[in-house]
């Protein structure tokens, strides 16, 4: 698989096309920000895509800012929301008491993945929430392109995640509590997938899934 450059209209194609949460989806923001402290008045929440967390954190915090690259994401933020990117946050150092980083690390190329979590550090002052997909098979989950032949994550996932990488994403934070979220209803074995796939039980391009050379 090469390492794609997902540009901002490939990311404003993606909001475009999102539709109501899942149940699951509720489910694991509930769970998220059931994690944030008591001493928190003020959060940044990078990546925030269509504000599915951030504007849930309205009622509890003085402050809440949502950073996105799309515009179509940030037309649903209902708070304080910047046009910008992650890996070059336009704020002051320990701007905030709390960042958020959900499902983004794993979105990032290497050439903004490093500057990124040392902007994410830069800017936080007690805690930093982090989510992302937990041991994902990467490899299992490409597609291919039915137009061009690209093959691909379908959802821009470039890295994989395993617990132990999370003790050692900053320097100046440490872990204090690690959650494993897990999805109700069953969840496959990769063999179990690729034989589906083979036999067309499951679909070998998912209807959400956006070409990045398209």
């Amino acid at each position: 698989m090469s390492e794609f450059k997902f540009t901002d209209s490939y990311y404003d194609r993606h909001w475009s096309l999102v539709e109501s949460l899942s149940l699951q989806e509720e489910e694991r923001i509930r769970q998220t920000i059931s994690l944030i402290p008591e001493d928190v008045s003020s959060i940044l929440d990078v990546g925030c895509g269509d504000g599915r967390i951030t504007n849930c954190l309205v009622p509890r915090c003085s402050r809440v800012t949502g950073l996105e690259r799309s515009e179509e994401a940030l037309r649903h933020v209902k708070t304080e929301k910047i046009l910008g990117s992650i890996d070059s946050l336009p704020f002051q150092d320990r701007s905030f008491d709390l960042v958020f980083c959900c499902e983004v690390l794993e979105h990032l190329p290497f050439t903004a993945y490093a500057k990124a979590l040392a902007e994410i550090e830069k800017v936080a002052t007690k805690y930093i929430i982090v989510t992302v997909p937990n041991n994902e098979d990467i490899g299992q989950a490409l597609v291919t392109c039915p137009h061009c032949g690209c093959v691909f994550h379908p959802w821009g996932h470039l890295r994989r995640f395993r617990l132990e990488d999370m003790a050692n994403l900053f320097d100046e934070f440490s872990v204090q509590v690690t959650r494993l979220y897990q999805p109700r209803g069953k969840v496959y074995p990769s063999f179990m997938i690729k034989i589906g796939k083979l036999l067309k039980l499951v679909p070998a391009f998912p209807a959400d899934a956006l070409c990045p050379q398209m």
